[in-house]
């Protein structure tokens, strides 16, 4: 049998990771940055001389 205090840290624990549950799990599933456009018209615009496919360059 475990002794109170085992038993008090492991309940501790339990609610630490069971708080704020709904957030961390919208956190895992969607991240906290938004979604943008890496690859964008203006950004291939800006760098011509960058390789366009496969890492080769000419």
């Amino acid at each position: 049998m475990s002794s109170s205090t085992s038993q008090t840290e492991y309940r501790r624990k339990i609610r630490h990771d069971n708080a704020g549950r709904a957030r961390k799990n919208a956190l895992q599933n969607h991240g906290s940055t938004p979604a943008f456009p890496v690859h964008t018209p203006e950004a291939d615009a800006n760098a011509p001389h960058q390789a366009k496919g496969g890492g080769k360059q000419d």
